[in-house]
């Protein structure tokens, strides 16, 4: 079954969010209604973007979406980036090949922060980094992990 996107024009006392305009919120029936926003790039950009997204078989919209989604978790949590992986996109620690599912599964067996560090041979900041973003998004990091178990 496919599921269609519905939207509707925001009530006059939601047109503000953050400084930002908002046109429209839409529901796709996720549970988790989205907003739709536009904003101006240089034309290098929006070709190199619709290569991109091209290349993914993806509107340039859902792309950007991706795009501006992961940017601003990767400032919100340094040290945390976004990468392809068998199962999709994943969160992984910048600057090394793990996965913060990875990074989860050991902690979950070595018990402490200290340990973990241990193991990856990183500083302990790294894994509470790893550790706070998975705590924010638990569902993401179980799906993550899940899809690479079964890949």
């Amino acid at each position: 079954m496919r599921r269609v996107a519905v939207a509707r024009p925001v009530d006059a006392g939601l047109s503000r969010v953050g400084g930002l305009d908002i046109v429209y919120v839409v529901n796709d029936d996720s549970g988790m209604p989205t907003v739709v926003q536009s904003c101006r790039i240089e034309a290098d950009h929006a070709a190199l973007l619709s290569r991109q997204a091209k290349r993914r078989h993806l509107e340039v919209s859902t792309l950007s979406s991706l795009y501006l989604k992961e940017k601003a978790l990767e400032e919100e949590f340094p040290g945390i980036g976004f990468r392809d992986s068998v199962g999709g996109r994943e969160a992984y620690v910048l600057g090394h090949r793990v996965a913060v599912w990875e990074v989860v599964e050991v902690f979950h067996e070595a018990k402490t922060v200290a340990r973990t560090a241990s193991h990856f041979r990183w500083t302990a900041a790294l894994v509470r980094c790893a550790l706070a973003y998975a705590k924010a998004y638990p569902n993401e990091i179980a799906q993550q992990r899940d899809a690479e178990v079964r890949a």
